[in-house]
């Protein structure tokens, strides 16, 4: 997550007493967490059906430099490359004949607003609904409701913490990134899923923990007797 910062440059230019004001935004300040919404799924039914888009659904995402590129990591949401050009930014997954994109207009350096689309053979259907999405300042720490879990689940894995025998560890979690520097409480997120799978309300306790080497965004779930069923990090 090195990537430099944000250049806001704003130019002001006096002809009869009017102001012009640009922006110009570097790629290297989108680095960080972020919470974006978009359609929970994409889905296609049957051979003739036309692209189904899910109700709009918040979910929390941390966008990394990796080599040079950036790519953008969400909870329960997979993994996108992420591109800037001028103020619009373009998220993307899949391949050339069966892509889902996400672009929008940076409204300032860090959130935006636009439309999902899914491109297939050439061609391309969006959502009619607006998805967005904001970088979240983290700079004063929350306390959370699973604290002390999290930070076991991560430092010491699954084997100190009853569980739920389905419940497996991640495999983003991996011995490169190093000690734990700090846990940070994000908030809640919803299950999520199609129609036909169970969708729960503030489902996961959602946190990132800052490793020495990089950053996870990680997610719990505890029932009703403390027994953890679900945990994830991207």
């Amino acid at each position: 997550m090195r990537l430099a910062s944000v250049f806001l440059l704003l130019s002001a230019m006096t002809a009869s007493a009017q102001q012009t004001e640009s922006i110009t935004v570097n790629a290297n300040a989108l680095v960080g967490v972020w919470k974006i919404t978009s359609p929970a799924y994409l889905a296609k039914r049957g051979i003739f059906g036309g692209i189904e888009f899910g109700p709009l659904y918040p979910r929390f995402c941390r966008i990394e430099q990796v080599k040079n590129e950036l790519m953008a990591h969400c909870l329960n949401g997979g993994s996108n490359t992420v591109t800037l050009d001028g103020r619009t930014i373009h998220f993307a997954r899949g391949i050339a004949i069966a892509r889902v994109v996400l672009e929008g207009a940076l409204d300032s350096s860090n959130s935006f607003t636009g439309h999902m689309a899914m491109k297939l053979a050439g061609i391309t259907t969006e959502d009619a609904n607006l998805s967005s999405g904001g970088k979240l300042d983290l700079s004063e720490p929350q306390v959370g409701p699973a604290d002390p879990l999290m930070r076991a689940l991560v430092a010491n894995g699954l084997a100190q913490v009853p569980h739920d025998a389905r419940v497996q560890a991640s495999p983003a979690l991996t011995p490169d990134l190093g000690g734990i520097q700090a846990v940070v409480w994000l908030g809640h997120q919803d299950k999520g899923g199609r129609p036909e799978q169970q969708a729960l309300k503030d489902y996961f306790s959602v946190y990132v923990v800052e490793f020495d080497h990089g950053e996870r965004i990680c997610g719990l779930h505890q029932r009703s007797d403390g027994v953890l069923d679900a945990f994830n990090c991207a």
